[in-house]
């Protein structure tokens, strides 16, 4: 039992650890070899996408295709792979291009709070006192992040800002919409065909299939493959691992090592200015994060006036 907590909270650690790194090296592609977002995107999501599924037929004897044979699931596969996957995928690169990994990363953590907002919206969900606490905390703590307490001014480009909370928008679409699917189907099977048909969608979209290797030297290559190995598919994999052998909260817990992760290497490799107040509006996000993933007890559903009619 010791074991197997031991063992998922190292995959856990080292997923979220990758996640974070993966996004600084991002930052690197972009920055020092000007890599199109589009065509990074598609190729990242294509090779990531086959090499999961690799994964998925040789280590965990899964069957690839079936998924297609069954109609609605195959429609809903699409749809995470078009509005979740290539999402969230495009809305953080484009956050990285236009900003820098570490506002990305803690923008995209916001999808809680977005998830959250949606359920008192739509009704889906009895309103409690806390939600209004959650609500202010995480956006105090997103205009220190973005202003670094100099409300004056901007410390992060405006459209850096609109691609990250677009960024949290996927985000919470792609956890909210994948439960059906993660349900029905192993997970490895939904991510890398999801990863695979995101990136061909794109690659139509961009008319290229191609990718600029040209643009990268020796060491932009390895970057490269960085990103594709450990920065999406081994941490996509570890993540799937760890939650066979440690609970969600746990994985939550450790979770937030992937927006530290990349503020610390971003700072230190990149050279990124990060303010003592966007520090605080870090911390700030991770707490509330936290606390909604760890700290809060299940949400109950309203119930709807028919509903409680029925029962007379």
């Amino acid at each position: 039992m010791q074991n197997n907590q031991l063992k998922g909270t190292m995959l856990v650690m080292f997923g979220a650890t990758f996640w974070g790194l993966g996004g600084t090296v991002t930052e690197k592609l972009f920055t020092e070899y000007g890599l199109p977002i589009s065509l990074f995107v598609a190729e990242r999501l294509i090779l990531s996408g086959f090499f999961l599924l690799l994964i998925a037929k040789f280590i965990q004897k899964q069957h690839l295709t079936h998924i297609f044979k069954v109609k609605h699931s195959l429609l809903q596969l699409i749809i995470y792979a078009l509005f979740g996957m290539l999402g969230v995928q495009y809305t953080f690169m484009a956050t990285i291009d236009k900003g820098n990994v570490a506002i990305a990363t803690l923008l995209q953590f916001l999808a809680p709070v977005v998830i959250l907002l949606y359920l008192l919206i739509t009704r889906k969900s009895k309103f409690r006192w806390a939600d209004i606490i959650i609500i202010v905390c995480s956006l105090f703590g997103t205009s220190l992040l973005l202003t670094n307490g100099d409300y004056s001014t901007l410390s992060v480009p405006p459209n850096a800002i609109v691609w990250g909370l677009l960024t949290a928008c996927a985000a919470a679409f792609y956890t909210v919409y994948a439960v059906k699917l993660f349900l029905n189907w192993p997970s490895l099977v939904v991510i890398g065909w999801s990863m695979f048909i995101g990136g061909i969608a794109l690659s139509i979209i961009n008319l290229d299939f191609s990718f600029p290797w040209h643009l990268l030297d020796l060491r932009g290559a390895i970057y490269f493959a960085f990103v594709i190995t450990f920065g999406t598919m081994f941490a996509f994999w570890m993540y799937l691992e760890s939650v066979k052998y440690i609970s969600p909260q746990t994985t939550a817990l450790f979770g937030v090592l992937e927006p530290v992760t990349a503020v610390i290497s971003s700072v230190l490799w990149l050279k990124v200015p990060f303010g003592i107040y966007q520090l605080a509006g870090m911390i700030v996000i991770l707490v509330v994060v936290l606390y909604m993933s760890i700290g809060m007890k299940p949400r109950r559903k309203k119930r709807i006036k028919a509903q409680q009619n029925s029962d007379f």
